[in-house]
């Protein structure tokens, strides 16, 4: 900071002497000796600045995120953003409804997170600690994944390994593979007896067979599971899955050059 004699000491009459305020001056842009008028000047300077900066701020992003003509409010619209090349907007993808926030996963309390999709396997692994000396054998149980209100999903999950014996000071790795369906099937084909080729196989033409199918989900849907480890001294490790539907994070190609609206 800069406060020169000549700033402070302009000898003006009609000034009181003893009324003198150190400030920021704005037309010299330094700190400077001032009396009370001249200080009032620069500081309503300061604020006007300010609510001026502010103001133009505000108005930059109302221009980016307005939603359409007057009256709908500030947001994203369906066909704001992009333009597909086309040179006519086309917001969350040319011709896609914007996020509604069916991607969004609420989780409730859970010491693994995963993501996944329908039909998918997918392996957590999880690795238990020994901080003592002494040896400690390790059953594990692995519960069915449910939904937070207790639906089970009956999916099929399976340990890599349900005992083993964790020596002091060392770690151990278990893996738990889960498969992801989101359509249970009522029934499923026989496999084929390969000593016996008329049980199994393919059914008669024309007949109706219930196969597995992948399913689908409109939104996020978490699945809970609990690991427990008989042999440590901690509590249970609750694993969770979100499974996404299949356009969140989608990547989006459009097909031809127009514009919806």
């Amino acid at each position: 900071m800069n406060a020169t004699y000549s700033d402070s000491a302009r000898g003006r009459s009609d000034r009181d002497p003893a009324a003198v305020y150190y400030g920021y001056c704005g037309r010299t842009n330094r700190y400077r000796m001032m009396d009370l008028p001249d200080y009032l000047s620069n500081m309503q300077q300061g604020v006007s600045k300010w609510v001026s900066d502010a103001s133009a701020l505000y108005q930059d992003a109302a221009a980016r995120g307005y939603a359409g003509p007057a009256g709908r409010g500030l947001g994203r619209s369906r066909h704001a953003g992009t333009d597909c090349g086309c040179g006519c907007g086309g917001g969350c993808g040319c011709g896609s409804a914007c996020d509604d926030g069916h991607c969004e996963c609420r989780v409730c309390d859970a010491d693994v997170l995963v993501h996944a999709r329908c039909g998918e396997v997918r392996r957590i692994p999880v690795t238990f600690e020994n901080d003592t000396r002494r040896e400690r054998a390790v059953t594990l149980t692995l519960d069915s994944f449910k939904t937070a209100g207790g639906r089970d999903l009956k999916w099929a999950a399976q340990l890599s390994e349900t005992t083993f014996t964790l020596r002091g000071c060392d770690e151990h790795t278990v893996t738990v593979a889960v498969q992801v369906r989101c359509d249970t099937p009522d029934t499923a084909p026989t496999p084929v007896d390969p000593t016996n080729p008329s049980v199994g196989g393919a059914p008669p033409a024309g007949t109706a067979v219930n196969t597995p199918r992948v399913g689908s989900v409109e939104h996020c849907e978490v699945a809970y599971a609990t690991l427990r480890a008989d042999g440590c001294l901690i509590r249970p490790v609750v694993l969770a899955v979100a499974v996404l539907p299949d356009d969140c994070d989608a990547y989006r190609r459009p097909c031809g050059c127009g514009c919806c609206h």
